[in-house]
């Protein structure tokens, strides 16, 4: 591939670690424990001194919060704002009127998976299944559609072609960006035609080989109706505030105008971010005061309580293995160790490119595999930043479009561990509807791994 990369100490410690890393999660564990004793380890080798090891472990993890805090706060804003919204019953009447529209079998499955997929994009796949599930499921019921295709509806739609470009929230590219070198806009555009063409192909398989013969072979389960029939009875005999019912409209229209005015002034970034935090914070504030008058005060704080406790409690693992992998990326690196800091995975990839002939087409499929790998862990967002800056190594050392090898890699582990084909990241669809997560992510198998076949052979033509 060219000069030779002198490997030290430290390149090995860390491509160990790395490997140990991808281990553990193919035996289905935390990596937390792994990536502090690597952190250890490596500082220990660079800096010369246990000291040194035990600063290496805290800086990394302050390093990875200075590249990902904006990500944990527009999420627990956006969480927040829900939370806020769902006691007034704001969240119910926004997919109320998509229930009635549901005819037939066929219809409430795709209507089910749009719903899911809009409101996925505002307030994330977790928040989105509970509001989806309530109304949308025992409608779907009504109608013949069987339970375990409105749960493969939900998960396809939102935690599979919606989460793994998350276009308004823009936490998953800002994740890939921050570690691959790029801007989120680079990520976000690479993106795009890599998951039209995964999500095509998984939805039409999963149709014509899954939900169609399901339909005709579905006989309503009575317990099943009846169980959210109920909750959906109590709901529709509600009497809704004044506020409730503005919100539901005013909510998604604001975000709506919002992205046109995004798209029109070209807001890019971190930029579109802090509108839509700002946003959300005011519209939580506006319709919190409204509704509860003189206790909106306590409700807006309550709010954002439920939303940052959310936020920390499923980044907090994030910032520990992003701090290992940081450790090794170039610029970073030197924030972590100073001048003793070296760019270790891009000459790890040097060196191996000088063992290895690589190309393209053997570095993509081996992108999709790995980053599925690391999507075992049931996050699907924990180990983005190790698939950026994989990445970016690969781009630089084979002078490929570092973009779409990057957004490859958070597809696929979105996918793959944002709750589509694991069984413990596909619970709360499961929960919702009653299906077994075993039987969901085996329905959901194929068409996520021919998406991504699909999505792996546009991206080698792209780059």
């Amino acid at each position: 591939m060219g000069e030779a990369v002198q490997l030290t100490a430290a390149h090995w410690v860390y491509a160990a670690f790395v490997i140990l890393i991808f281990v553990t999660l193919a035996l289905r564990r935390d990596t937390a424990l792994v990536c502090v004793i690597g952190a250890f380890i490596l500082g220990w080798i660079i800096m010369g001194s246990p000291i040194g090891g035990l600063q290496a472990i805290f800086n990394g993890m302050v390093q990875a919060g200075s590249v990902l805090l904006p990500v944990v706060f527009i999420i627990s804003i956006v969480v927040a704002l829900a939370k806020g919204l769902e006691p007034m019953g704001t969240l119910y009447l926004m997919v109320r009127p998509a229930a009635k529209l549901m005819r037939t079998p066929a219809l409430a499955f795709w209507i089910t998976g749009i719903v899911m997929y809009v409101a996925a994009l505002f307030i994330w796949p977790s928040p989105a299944t509970a509001l989806v599930g309530a109304l949308l499921f025992p409608a779907g019921l009504a109608v013949g559609l069987p339970a375990i295709s409105s749960a493969m509806a939900m998960n396809l739609f939102g935690h599979g072609a919606c989460l793994s470009t998350d276009l308004v929230i823009q936490g998953a590219p800002r994740l890939t960006a921050e570690a691959s070198g790029l801007s989120v806009a680079e990520v976000i555009q690479a993106s795009i035609p890599l998951n039209i063409v995964a999500s095509v192909v998984a939805l039409a398989l999963a149709w014509f080989l899954t939900v169609r013969k399901d339909i005709k072979a579905h006989t309503v389960t009575e317990t099943e109706y009846l169980k959210f029939e109920k909750e959906r009875s109590k709901a529709e005999q509600r009497v809704y505030s004044t506020p409730a019912r503005v919100a539901a409209w005013v909510v998604p229209l604001v975000f709506l105008v919002e992205v046109i005015i995004l798209i029109v002034l070209k807001i890019r970034g971190g930029d579109a971010t802090a509108v839509l935090g700002g946003t959300c914070l005011v519209l939580l504030s506006i319709f919190s005061l409204w509704e509860y008058k003189q206790e909106g005060l306590g409700k807006i704080t309550d709010s954002l309580r439920e939303g940052f406790m959310f936020g920390m409690k499923v980044f907090s693992p994030v910032f520990i293995v992003a701090g290992f992998y940081l450790m090794g990326v170039p610029e970073h690196c030197t924030a972590i160790f100073g001048d003793k800091g070296r760019p270790l995975i891009i000459e790890l990839i040097k060196a191996l490119s000088n063992v290895i002939p690589m190309s393209k087409v053997v570095v993509a499929p081996m992108h999709t595999i790995l980053s599925g790998i690391t999507g075992l862990d049931g996050s699907g967002f924990n180990d983005l930043p190790l698939m950026g800056a994989l990445a970016a190594s690969w781009g630089q050392a084979l002078k490929i479009k570092t973009a779409y090898l990057a957004a490859l890699g958070q597809i696929s582990m979105i996918w793959v561990g944002g709750g589509v084909i694991i069984p413990w990241a596909v619970l709360p669809v499961s929960a919702i509807t009653g299906v077994p997560a075993i039987e969901l992510c085996r329905k959901n198998f194929w068409p996520c791994i021919a998406g991504l076949a699909a999505a792996t052979i546009l991206a080698i033509l792209l780059m």
